[in-house]
C-alpha cells in the first residue's frame, strides 16, 4: 500500500505555495493524486446578519471575492500543470470554518498538507492550525515550513519515539512513507517520560518486520526541553522528514502554556508529519 491520494490545504499564500511544492514531490515519488482545497468562510456568510449592507454591495462582494478564488484556483492549477497529470490533479472550494473543513475533506485522503502558520511581525498567522487539523480529523497531516525549497525529496526520515500512544499512532500513520525511505532513526529524547518497553517487543522490531532497519539513538535532554533536543538533532542532520505525535497533553494547555508540539511547530527547519 502506497500514498495515493493527497490534500493540500491551498488559499495562494506562501506557506500554501510551499505545501503544493511538497505535495508535487509526493505526487513524483507516488504518482499520487492531488487535490486542491480553498476552505474559507465567505464574505457574504461573515457580514449575513448585517441588515444594512446595500444588496448593491453584496452583489459587488460576492463577484469580487469570485474573482479573488478564481485566481487562488489558477495560481495553484499553473503550479502544478507541469508535474502533475490532467488526471490526478484536482480542485474544491468549500465554504465554511477552515480549520473544520479542511480535517472534514482529511478523512478521506492518505495525507493531507499544510503549510505551516509562521510568526510574522510577532503576531500569529491564524488562517490554518495544522495541529487541530490533525486533532480533529485523526488523520497523519504533513506540515510544511514556508521556507520549503527542496527540489527533490530527501530519503532519510526521523521518528521521535517516547513510546507512549500519540507517538505509536504517529509510527503506525507514517508506515506508508517510511516503508520508502532509505534511512530511518529513531530518536528517544531521555527526559523521564518514556513509555515502559513491552517484553519481546519494541519499536525497532515493529519497524524491522515492515523491512524498515533503524538506527536508534537515546539523546539527553535539553535544557530547554524535549523540543529543543529534536529541532537541534533536526537541525544537525540531512533529513528531509520529522515524525511525530501531537499533543500529548490537551490543545488547551499546549497552546497556554507551550510544549513541545507547539515549539517544534513554530520552529522545525523540515515538513513534519504530525499524528494524534
Amino acid at each position: 500500500m502506497t500514498i495515493s491520494n493527497i490534500l493540500v490545504a491551498y488559499n495562494g499564500s506562501e506557506s500554501s505555495n510551499a505545501a503544493l511544492k511538497a505535495a508535487i514531490l509526493a505526487h513524483g515519488k507516488y504518482g499520487a493524486h492531488v487535490t486542491g482545497l480553498l476552505a474559507h468562510r465567505s464574505a457574504k456568510a461573515r457580514l449575513g446578519d448585517e441588515t444594512w449592507i446595500p444588496k448593491e454591495l453584496s452583489a459587488s462582494l460576492d463577484q469580487l471575492e469570485a474573482s479573488a478564488h478564481e485566481k487562488i484556483r489558477d495560481a495553484f492549477l499553473a503550479a502544478a500543470d507541469a508535474s502533475v497529470a490532467p488526471d490526478k490533479l484536482h480542485w474544491v472550494e468549500h465554504h465554511g470554518n477552515a480549520d473544520a473543513t479542511v480535517a472534514d475533506y482529511a478523512l478521506m485522503y492518505d495525507l493531507t498538507i499544510v503549510g505551516r502558520r509562521d510568526i510574522l511581525k510577532g503576531q500569529r498567522r491564524m488562517e490554518l492550525h495544522p495541529d487541530r487539523i490533525a486533532v480533529r480529523s485523526g488523520r497523519p497531516v504533513l506540515v510544511v515550513p514556508r521556507t520549503f525549497s527542496d527540489v527533490r525529496i530527501r530519503e532519510h526520515a526521523i521518528l521521535a519515539w517516547d513510546g507512549r500512544r500519540t507517538a505509536t499512532r504517529a509510527l503506525h500513520d507514517s508506515m506508508q512513507i517510511l516503508e520508502t525511505k532509505q534511512k530511518v532513526t529513531v530518536v528517544t529524547v531521555d527526559a523521564g517520560r518514556l513509555g515502559t518497553p513491552l517484553p519481546g517487543i519494541n519499536v525497532e522490531t515493529a519497524l524491522a518486520r515492515h523491512g524498515i532497519e533503524a538506527e536508534t539513538v537515546r539523546l539527553p535532554c535539553h535544557p530547554k526541553g524535549v523540543g529543543r533536543t529534536l529541532l537541534d538533532f533536526c537541525s544537525g542532520s540531512d533529513a528531509g522528514l520529522l515524525v511525530m505525535g501531537a499533543f500529548e497533553h490537551s490543545v488547551f494547555r499546549e497552546e497556554l502554556l507551550g510544549g513541545v508540539t507547539q515549539q517544534i511547530l513554530d520552529h522545525a527547519p523540515i515538513p513534519i508529519l504530525m499524528s494524534h
